[in-house]
């Protein structure tokens, strides 16, 4: 049994120190490596990829190359990390800074290949992401030489850009911002208390897994910005207060709202865009009852709960890159909604009755797979700028003849076979997109010139 147990724990003990693989996008793709890799989850976005992360990857290739060798050169690194947050496989490619493709890099490039392959996985193995423990994952990471990793800070009397002042400051009462974003957080430092006229906190792009504030200390903080921090559902604490009016906790790891939103009850704009928010339920939409603003952008989510009606004071409600396809009639209760955004998802249609929203000024429904409007729409009278780009239409959708008052309407990237007549028909309108319809060819403005010389008589900007 002892023998056993011996084995197991080298065994584990082993696979704990297994080095990445190390690799050059090309080899891996004539190796087949990257089929392999498909099961690992790209986040689609490069600006997830923590800023710790970028630092560490980046001080990983410096301490092997010499930046004086890697001149303009760039290198795009591919990180697969298992479940465990460690980086199973690094594939890399070599890029010109100034030039851009690998054809133009230098003839030394086989030699920097070898050391980058050889030489880099030890000082990337003991390497940790948080925010991917539990499933395989991937990120991006651009390293170019001369490259600095400082960002561009305020000077401002009123402003605090670093740790150390935020330590030292003597004149506190003066300052009113205090920025910190990818300043290598982990905790929020108890020295912020010292500032109790402090209106903006801001600690984007940190490694903070905890958020616990005593907002009674901070009377006037008017903006909390944790975007791109690892805090979970449950390690988000907010005292009650009557200051806070934007609340930005995007990228974090949040599956639904967070319990402390009632407890700010001046609260106007919640932003919970990039967590996957796979609790989002009906009781969700309770906490947020006096909210004026919520993005749930790339949020996952593939059904909108009912209980979005309980938003009474919503007037923006961003949606964009989720996978719904449909959008419950609840939503038409929103009467104060004046900008709705479901672009890139997969959206068949709009609500039915969704002249109910009378204040909806702008709809942003680009990108989904609708082929018509809902007879209805034409009644929404405050409607300006209504954007149906790169959808199924083939009909011309004849509800939208029915708008006295649209300034801009998109149809561009539909599937129009000739020219809408029905376009001519419109009463008024400041911009009109179309581009991107088969019938447009080569030809179309000698074909449609006609067409396209009424609506510019009637002081249309078509962009065709």
């Amino acid at each position: 049994m002892r023998i056993l147990i011996t084995f197991v724990l080298a065994l584990a003990s082993l696979l704990s120190a297994a080095q990445p693989v190390v690799i050059g996008s090309r080899e891996a793709e004539s190796q087949g490596l990257t089929k392999k890799l498909q099961e690992y989850k790209f986040p689609g976005d490069v600006t997830e990829t923590p800023y710790s992360t970028q630092l560490a990857i980046q001080s990983a290739y410096y301490k092997i190359l010499d930046k004086e060798k890697l001149h303009n050169l760039g290198i795009v690194s591919q990180l697969y990390l298992n479940q465990h947050g460690k980086i199973d496989y690094l594939l890399y490619n070599f890029s010109d800074a100034r030039m851009g493709p690998e054809a133009k890099l230098p003839l030394n490039l086989d030699s920097l290949k070898q050391i980058v392959s050889g030489q880099l996985a030890p000082f990337i193995s003991d390497f940790v992401s948080k925010r991917g423990i539990g499933h395989k994952s991937m990120l991006r990471v651009f390293v170019f030489s001369g490259m600095t990793m400082t960002p561009t800070r305020s000077k401002k009397d009123s402003v605090i850009t670093n740790l150390e002042d935020v330590l030292t400051n003597r004149d506190s009462l003066k300052i009113k911002t205090i920025n910190l974003e990818r300043s290598l957080l982990t905790a929020i430092p108890e020295a912020i208390y010292r500032f109790p006229n402090l209106e903006k906190l801001l600690l984007a792009h940190n490694d903070i897994e905890e958020v616990n504030l005593d907002l009674s200390r901070l009377p006037k903080l008017q903006q909390l910005d944790l975007d791109g921090n690892i805090l979970t559902q449950d390690k988000v604490h907010l005292s009650k207060n009557k200051s806070i009016k934007l609340l930005n906790l995007q990228n974090n790891m949040l599956t639904d709202v967070p319990d402390v939103v009632p407890n700010c009850k001046k609260l106007e704009s919640v932003w919970l865009g990039r967590n996957n928010m796979s609790g989002l339920s009906n009781k969700s939409f309770t906490k947020l009852k006096r909210i004026k603003d919520l993005n749930l952008y790339k949020a996952e989510i593939t059904v909108l709960p009912k209980g979005v009606r309980r938003m009474r004071k919503i007037q923006v409600l961003d949606l964009y890159h989720n996978k719904l396809e449909v959008l419950p009639q609840s939503v038409t209760r929103l009467k104060r909604l004046t900008h709705l955004a479901v672009s890139h998802n997969q959206l068949t249609a709009l609500p039915s009755k969704i002249d109910k929203m009378k204040n909806v000024q702008i709809i942003y429904a680009h990108h989904n797979r609708m082929s018509k409007l809902p007879e209805r729409i034409g009644k929404m009278k405050n409607l300006r700028i209504l954007d149906l780009g790169f959808n199924w239409f083939t009909n011309f959708p004849p509800e939208l003849v029915a708008f006295g008052n649209l300034s801009e309407l998109d149809l561009s990237s539909n599937n129009f076979p000739e020219f809408p007549e029905q376009l001519l028909k419109i009463k008024q309108l400041d911009k009109l997109y179309i581009r991107g319809n088969p019938f447009l060819q080569a030809d179309s403005e000698k074909k449609y010139g006609q067409q396209l010389g009424l609506l510019k008589s009637k002081n249309i900007e078509v962009f065709y």
